[in-house]
């Protein structure tokens, strides 16, 4: 998110308990960005293996124009994760805007651990 956030731009994090209908109880994790956001469409196929939405020669280096290269593997790998725990994550974002700089939600879920009985 750093690399889609431009200087003063602001990330923040909040986490509270939720009760899941599929998971049960659980932490969401809500990681918010000042970023240039992303379009409807794209908001399920960031968390895809090797996918990028940004040209990788406009890697950002935090200035003004903030778009972000790479290999498109850190959201696939974190969904990868947070699935192997049960979890869920999705981003929501009010779209793609560089001028306005609509930014983006990320929503981590994990259940909370239960402990186990051994027989």
């Amino acid at each position: 998110m750093i690399k889609f956030t431009p200087d003063k731009g602001t990330i923040t994090i909040d986490v509270e308990s939720v009760v899941d209908e599929k998971i049960g109880p659980g932490e969401e994790l809500r990681v918010n960005d000042t970023g240039i956001g992303f379009e409807e469409p794209n908001l399920e196929i960031i968390f895809e293996k090797l996918h990028q939405l940004a040209d990788v020669e406009l890697s950002s280096s935090g200035c003004t124009k903030a778009k972000g290269g790479g290999p498109g593997l850190g959201l696939a790998i974190a969904a990868g994760v947070i699935k192997a725990h049960d979890g869920k994550i999705w981003a929501e974002s009010p779209g793609y805007d560089e001028k306005k700089m609509s930014g983006s939600t990320f929503i981590i879920r994990l259940p909370l651990a239960t402990e186990k009985v051994k027989p």
